[in-house]
């Protein structure tokens, strides 16, 4: 048996071109080398995996199935008034569809899965036994799957579920009463998650509970007992990352007075400096590991404050800025044609 046949898939759904996909592929590629690295994804994201060395897989490729045919019969966009992300919504949904008919068609039972938005910090073939007495894990403070996923018929059966719950009237209107006092929520596939969880007795445990010391993010702008910074970024308080000579990252839980090691971290609604910040510092400690001896924690300058590039910038004029900025845009986009 070849040894990618032991370690399990790690698969990311992506529709379109993020500027911060790029830095998540090199990440997980760095730290799984020997997974199978899947991104199932379009046309305009598939240049994007090829420079990152990992698999694409287009989602027009997967969009036939049985279960793809009752959804697209049954699927309604059900939300309050202020919502208006009917094409979102229906793709979150059917993302899952996707995975479904993947993982069917490629023989994959187990697997890891993740939105494009995580970091992948460490080996996750060490943290697989951790998980393997649950269905599944979860993250979205417990309201969607992500994380591992132990076998195919826990997706075949959400994607079940998610069909009967679209055709449950008495479900969707249970719902709709919510949008009335919350006009900009919509029944998604965490709603879905929460009642297949509920209903079908899913074993699951939440991918951030902390164990031996090590955790993985839940969502990197919210507190969840760490310590965060004092200064926003993008209008959010972050927990603080630090990082060790080793290339560890961690952050302070303040219950336990301790540094907790991050094997991922969920940069949702951050700018995608930090993704390249993370990567570029894991990078640079990785191959230089140190060994014996306590090298401390040292926290990350998420701002960039003390950094060249920043020293410098600060004396610029903002219509000089601006002008640069476009011009490392244009440069960076052209290396990926």
């Amino acid at each position: 048996m070849k040894i990618e046949d032991i370690k399990k898939p790690i698969i990311f759904c992506h529709y379109g071109n993020s500027p911060y996909l790029y830095y998540t592929l090199k990440q997980v590629k760095l730290t799984n080398p020997q997974n199978r690295i899947i991104l199932l994804g379009d046309e305009k994201n598939e240049i994007v995996a090829k420079k990152a060395k990992v698999e694409h897989h287009c989602f027009q490729n997967y969009d036939e199935s049985d279960e793809i045919k009752v959804f697209d019969q049954v699927y309604k966009h059900v939300a309050g008034v202020k919502h208006k992300k009917e094409f979102w919504t229906n793709f979150v949904f059917k993302r899952w569809f996707y995975v479904h008919n993947f993982i069917k068609k490629n023989n994959i039972n187990a697997f890891w899965h993740f939105d494009s938005d995580n970091m992948i910090l460490s080996d996750l073939n060490n943290q697989e036994h951790k998980f393997k007495d649950f269905d599944c894990t979860e993250q979205c403070n417990g309201i969607c799957m992500n994380g591992y996923i132990s076998s195919f018929q826990v997706v075949n059966g959400y994607v079940n579920k998610i069909n009967a719950l679209f055709k449950d009237e008495a479900y969707l209107n249970e719902q709709k009463k919510d949008f009335i006092k919350n006009a900009d929520f919509a029944f998604t596939e965490m709603r879905a998650y929460k009642a297949y969880r509920e209903q079908e007795n899913i074993n699951s445990i939440r991918l951030n509970k902390i164990i031996g010391n090590e955790s993985f993010d839940d969502c990197i702008c919210m507190e969840h007992g760490y310590e965060t910074y004092d200064s926003v970024l993008n209008n959010q308080y972050l927990k603080k990352i630090y990082f060790d000579a080793n290339g560890n990252f961690y952050c302070y839980h303040i219950e336990s007075s301790t540094y907790i090691k991050m094997n991922s971290l969920n940069l949702s609604w951050v700018p995608t400096s930090l993704f390249k910040l993370v990567h570029k510092t894991y990078k640079k400690h990785y191959r230089t590991q140190k060994y014996g001896g306590n090298e401390g924690f040292i926290l990350l300058d998420v701002f960039q404050r003390n950094s060249i590039k920043s020293r410098v910038f600060r004396f610029f004029p903002a219509s000089v800025k601006r002008r640069v900025k476009l011009f490392l845009k244009m440069k960076k986009f052209k290396s990926l044609q």
